[in-house]
């Protein structure tokens, strides 16, 4: 027998076998190694904590829940730390904020305090200059008074001074009525008989005059005090008000160092906030690393599932670096490419010039052969390059989903556009608007500066024609008192002959009439002058008011154009306000949806991630909360500053009300001023009408008297009576009646100067009281004034209070934005709390599930490794298959998402479409996009990955084929082997059944999983149904809002309309200004005639005065002859009398020697003048008359030539007083009679 040798195939094959299972196993053991150090770490731990390693897996459970559970308080209040340490910052920055406000607010007020400060500095100046002109005007009127009375010497003096001139000129007038009283006392008793009517009279005139002067003395000191004390007064308020307003503008000044320094510090405490913030960041920062930190201990299985998230991560950072680079580089090739086909059609247009010169044939096999090469390398790059085709199809997607991107952004920007279009056109109309309204102002405000230069040329030329009156009223003055004085001297002169010339005082009356005529016309005058100068004065009145009434129009123009501009702004604002609402209700839709995204990805990824999104989610709540809290509070100081505000203008108002009333003090002050120097006018003119009476009534007692005397006169004549003591009496009676004549005339000369000195002061207390009712005019004008300005703060009062109704109401507004927001937030919170049970539980499935995969491991690892091999082999096939699916779940989940992103690009149209006026707002948005833009970079990331995980499944999955190929070459090597383990692999196949049983449970639960999914998506509809409806309510906010604009606008409108309507009643109040300045011309040139009649009646009076002149002079030409005449009589009488002598010694003697019977003849032939010497008081004569009493009545028919001579004596005695009597005229053609008598008798 030949020993059998064993084949020699079966040992060189079993090496080959063993080697492949080694390389093999140590991967295989890699897995088991890893989970039983994570295994002995957690025993090491849980000793440490202090519990037994053979503790049940339900009392470990509790207690890695309970550290759980205290890292997540830990956690929480971490958070809650953070939160509080965010509010007090926004706390800090909300008082920071308020006390910025609060200096600006000062800063406002100090401006306003300058702006009202240099406002009264100036209403000041303009009173303190008017003063000036006041006094200036008096001091000028004082002046003209004083020039126009003869005295200029104290014109130009001091008031003191003047006043003591005229102190002085009183005492001096009181010396001379001493004086004229003791001359009166000197006369003879029958002249003080006859004077004491008058000297209780003139006592009486004399006590009125002291009393008037006296009077008037105290009214002067008064108005002097008064004027002082007004002056002082204002002098010193001026000081007052100028220390007041240095003293505020130093507390100002202080104010302000304070404000820049309280800012400075705030600044500094700002930047030192800063600091501490940006050293507390890494330390909040590193607050939730530390709480990973413990979620990673508590969670070391996941870490390495992280890690490779993070390189995928790292790895998509690349990938989307190298597209871009790629394409950059398709970009370059595109144009290489262009510039390459030009190449090409150059080329071929060479080649076909080329062809028709040589064969074709030659041409066509090199292309074939480069044809040949393009189609190799084109097939070897598709061979080589599979991955890069897989890479250029994603590039093309993203370049699509860019484009559909950049598609919506144009239609929405289309949209803004469109929106931003119409505002642009609503705020040109507006423009244009206030252009025409502001050109119709200007062309107001020319008219109103063509009426004002007009105004004023028609007062210079009133001025002009005012002084041109006044200087002729002046010289008709001058020759008035030049003519009175002229009558006064006339009078003097004419009292003498008054007796003779009744004619002359007819004309004396009649030129007194015409002077009485010329005073009335003169009093008329001044009359006119007077309403000339009041309506003048209605008309600088009326300017005032219209200039006023301008400046109001121009604060109230002013005024709506900053109601336009804050209504501009209010509703850029309230635009702002509702972009921002709106902005906040996507955000918060946004965030929900990353919610939704975030809770899809941490449900397939890891819980931990899913509660630091909702960390996240919370956080930004929180910052909307606090966003819309902070515009709150904004609005809240907003409507403390306007409160504010109107404490303020209530302060002004009461201010304006004190100064009324001490203007209504000072106007009643004034107007008893008024009325008690009206009284007095009235009391020096009832005493200037009882003086007059009283002259007219010793005129008429005058006039009397000489009617009595030539009544004597008269009578003596026709009585002829020849008894010479009753002669003599009447002749002494004529000559008393004479001399009182002649005082008459001196008190009524004394009296008209006296007239004329309380006409002097009758025109003081004029201009006084003109002075006064200009003072009362002018605090009239000011209370109307304050009264205009009281009812402007009243309208800017009512304003404020509309202003703060609108504040109020959006302050209720955004409370109630706050409050849905808060609701809002309130459901988000319970929604995220429902979605941590809901990921609770799906820890707790997934903890099962791990346990679970724990047990199979262990009992897996109790098969035999060929079965184990053959598992493992499924395993791998079904967790690829799985893969798979989880991949067309992320695929499924990108198409969401993509959906997702397209409504996000819908609401971000939206969004553009109110916010494309706000950069700030549109960056916000624009950083939104790219965090979006980031997590679409993280999701494509993720698919790469998945592709990446994919190939290399493909990888692994070719690899272990070739194994699978080793493995049965090995098993039909091992048959033999394997029959001896067929009841092993009998109870291995029980295992089996037995691991699909619970492999189907698993499913059960994988089933019941997908239908708890499928309840939350349409949860997730539901959501976003709802979602959908806010956003219906917020368009239906934003439409009723932009309803109140165009009622605003409407209302804008109406007020313009209004505006409009009341230029319109300006221009008819012009045309009325201009209507009237035309009456006023028209007025001005009935005046200038009647001043031109009034010149020729002044003509007509001067050539009266210069007849009356020459009258005059032909008269004193008369006296004259008359004097001359006079002369000659006496120079006869002489001779007459030494005749007389003669005849009477010679009589005598013839007397004593013949008899009686020739003395009787003597006395016939001599009667008369003995009477004539009997006039001239001789005492030898008495004798002879009393002899001629016993005359016979027949020699009566002599007596007028007896009387003849008695004409000749009378001027010896009156002709002293240059005055020519009556009488004297019918004598003229007797006087040479007496010599030739006397020559006879001789």
């Amino acid at each position: 027998m030949t020993p059998v040798a064993p084949p020699p195939a079966v040992p060189s094959a079993a090496p080959g076998a063993q080697a492949a299972p080694a390389a093999s196993r140590p991967r295989r053991m890699e897995e088991p190694a890893r989970e039983k150090v994570q295994v002995e770490d957690i025993l090491e731990r849980l000793k440490e904590e202090g519990i037994d390693p053979s503790a049940s897996a339900d009392e470990q459970l509790c207690y890695v829940w309970q550290l759980f559970l205290c890292n997540e308080d830990k956690l929480r209040s971490a958070s809650q730390d953070l939160e509080n340490l965010r509010q007090q910052q926004a706390e800090e920055m909300r008082e920071v904020e308020n006390y910025v406000g609060h200096v600006r607010s000062l800063t406002a007020e100090r401006d306003a305090f300058t702006t009202e400060f240099e406002k009264e500095n100036e209403q000041l100046k303009i009173e303190f200059t008017q003063l000036q002109l006041q006094q200036e005007a008096q001091l000028k009127e004082v002046e003209e008074m004083l020039e126009q009375e003869g005295l200029s010497e104290i014109a130009h003096s001091s008031p003191s001074e003047q006043i003591a001139y005229l102190l002085v000129e009183r005492t001096t007038l009181l010396e001379k009525l001493e004086i004229a009283d003791q001359k009166l006392d000197s006369h003879s008793y029958i002249d003080g008989l006859c004077a004491a009517q008058l000297q209780d009279k003139f006592d009486h005139i004399h006590q009125t005059l002291e009393d008037e002067l006296q009077q008037q003395r105290e009214s002067m000191q008064h108005t002097k005090e008064t004027m002082n004390k007004s002056h002082n007064e204002e002098l010193e308020r001026e000081k007052v008000l100028r220390k007041r307003v240095e003293r505020d503008l130093d507390e100002a000044a202080r104010r302000l160092q304070m404000a820049h320094e309280e800012i400075r510090r705030l600044t500094d405490e700002l930047d030192m906030q800063k600091k501490e913030q940006s050293k507390l960041d890494p330390a909040l920062r590193l607050a939730p690393q530390a709480s990973e930190s413990w979620r990673e201990e508590m969670s070391k299985l996941k870490e390495s599932d992280r890690t490779e998230l993070q390189k995928a991560m790292e790895h998509n950072n690349r990938l989307d670096k190298e597209i871009l680079a790629l394409r950059s580089r398709v970009r370059s090739l595109d144009s290489e490419r262009k510039v390459f086909l030009e190449l090409v059609e150059k080329l071929k247009e060479e080649i076909c010039e080329y062809q028709k010169n040589e064969k074709p044939g030659l041409v066509l096999p090199g292309m074939d052969e480069t044809d040949e090469n393009a189609c190799c390398s084109l097939q070897m790059q598709e061979e080589k390059d599979p991955a890069r085709f897989e890479e250029e199809c994603a590039i093309d997607n993203a370049d699509s989903g860019q484009e559909r991107r950049e598609q919506n952004n144009e239609t929405v920007h289309k949209r803004c556009r469109k929106v931003i279009d119409d505002i642009e056109g609503r705020n040109f109309q507006l423009l244009h608007k206030l252009q025409k309204l502001q050109r119709e102002h200007e062309d107001l405000v020319e008219r109103n500066e063509e009426l004002e230069s007009i105004l004023g040329e028609t007062q210079n030329q009133t001025r002009e024609e005012r002084e041109h009156l006044e200087g002729e009223i002046e010289g008709l003055h001058r020759k008035i008192t030049s003519l009175e004085t002229e009558l006064l001297r006339a009078q003097m002169n004419k009292t003498e002959a008054s007796m003779k010339d009744q004619e002359t005082t007819k004309k004396v009356q009649d030129f007194q009439e015409m002077l009485k005529s010329h005073q009335e016309k003169v009093e008329v005058l001044e009359s006119k002058l007077s309403e000339e100068r009041d309506w003048r004065k209605q008309l600088a009145s009326d300017l005032e008011k219209t200039q006023k009434a301008l400046k109001a129009e121009k604060k109230e123009l002013h005024n709506s154009k900053s109601e336009l501009v804050s209504l501009y702004n209010e509703l850029q604002n309230l635009r702002g306000a509702a972009e921002e609402r709106d902005f906040l209700n996507v955000t918060h839709e946004k965030l929900q949806h990353e919610n939704t995204s975030l809770e899809t990805k941490v449900s397939e990824l890891s819980q931990e991630c899913e509660q630091l999104n909702q960390l996240v989610v919370k956080q930004k709540i929180d910052e909307n909360f606090t966003i819309s809290e902070t515009t709150y509070e904004e609005l809240l100081t907003k409507a403390r500053i306007l409160e504010e505000q109107i404490q303020i203008l209530g302060g002004e108002r009461e201010q304006l009300c004190t100064k009324l009333l001490e203007s209504n003090k000072k106007t009643k002050e004034l107007e008893k001023e008024v009325k008690g120097s009206n009284e007095e006018k009235q009391l020096l003119l009832e005493e200037n009408a009882q003086l007059r009476q009283d002259i007219l009534a010793t005129r008429e007692q005058f006039h009397s008297k000489i009617e009595e005397a030539v009544s004597i006169k008269s009578e003596t004549s026709q009585e002829n009576q020849p008894l010479n003591p009753q002669s003599s009496e009447c002749n002494t009676a004529l000559n008393m009646s004479i001399k009182q004549y002649l005082s008459g005339e001196r008190l009524l000369q004394q009296h008209q100067e006296e007239m004329q000195q309380l006409r002097q002061d009758f025109h003081r207390v004029q201009n006084l009281c003109s002075s006064a009712e200009k003072e009362l005019r002018y605090e009239r004008e000011k209370n109307l004034d304050l009264k205009k300005h009281n009812i402007l703060l009243q309208q800017e009062n009512t304003k404020v209070k509309a202003e703060l109704r609108q504040v109020q109401l959006k302050l209720t507004d955004s409370t109630k934005m706050c409050s849905s927001l808060t609701v809002q937030w309130e459901h988000s919170q319970q929604k995220v709390k429902e979605l941590e049970l809901e990921l609770l539980k799906h820890s707790q499935s997934s903890k099962l599930q791990s346990s679970l995969q724990e047990k199979l491991a262990l009992e897996k690892s109790r098969a035999t490794d060929a079965e184990k091999k053959v598992l493992e082999l499924q395993q791998q096939l079904k967790e690829s298959h799985h893969q798979l699916r989880l991949t067309e779940t992320h695929v499924l989940g990108r198409k969401q998402m993509e959906e997702e992103l397209k409504e996000a690009q819908e609401r971000e149209t939206q969004l553009l479409r109110q916010l494309q006026e706000e950069q700030r707002k549109r960056k916000l948005l624009d950083q939104h996009a790219e965090e979006l833009q980031q997590q679409l970079r993280h999701s494509h990331e993720t698919e790469t990955l998945l592709a990446k995980t994919h190939a290399e499944l493909q990888v692994r999955f070719q690899q272990q084929e070739a194994q699978l190929r080793i493995l049965e070459e090995g098993k039909k090597t091992a048959l033999n082997e394997h029959l001896h383990c067929q009841k092993t692999n009998q109870n291995l196949s029980e295992q089996l059944s037995l691991l699909q049983q619970e492999k189907e449970t698993l499913h059960e639960e994988y089933d019941r999983l997908l239908k708890q999914l499928d309840i939350y998506v349409r949860k997730h509809n539901e959501r976003q149904l709802r979602h959908k409806a806010k956003l219906r309510r917020a368009k239906e906010t934003f439409i009723h809002e932009v309803k109140q604009r165009d009622v605003r606008i409407k209302q804008l409108e109406s007020e313009i309309v209004l505006s409009r309507s009341q230029t319109g009643k300006e221009h008819a109040l012009i045309r009325q200004i201009t209507t009237e300045n035309e009456n006023l011309l028209q007025e001005k040139r009935e005046l200038l005639q009647q001043l031109n009649e009034q010149e020729e009646v002044g003509r007509n009076n001067k050539w009266i005065i210069s007849t009356i002149q020459n009258r005059v002079q032909f008269l004193d030409e008369e006296n004259k002859r008359l004097q001359e005449s006079t002369l000659q009589l006496s120079s006869q009488v002489g001779v007459l009398e030494r005749t007389l002598r003669n005849i009477q010694t010679h009589s005598l003697e013839d007397f004593r020697s013949i008899g009686f019977s020739e003395c009787q003849l003597l006395s016939k032939m001599l009667p008369r003048p003995n009477i004539s010497f009997s006039a001239t008081g001789l005492p030898n004569s008495l004798g002879i008359l009393r002899a001629i009493q016993d005359v016979k009545p027949e020699e009566g028919t002599e007596t007028p030539k007896s009387l003849f001579s008695l004409s000749p004596s009378q001027p010896s005695e009156i002709g002293y007083l240059n005055v020519t009597s009556p009488g004297d005229t019918t004598n003229f053609p007797t006087q040479p009679q007496s010599p030739s008598f006397g020559c006879d008798s001789v």
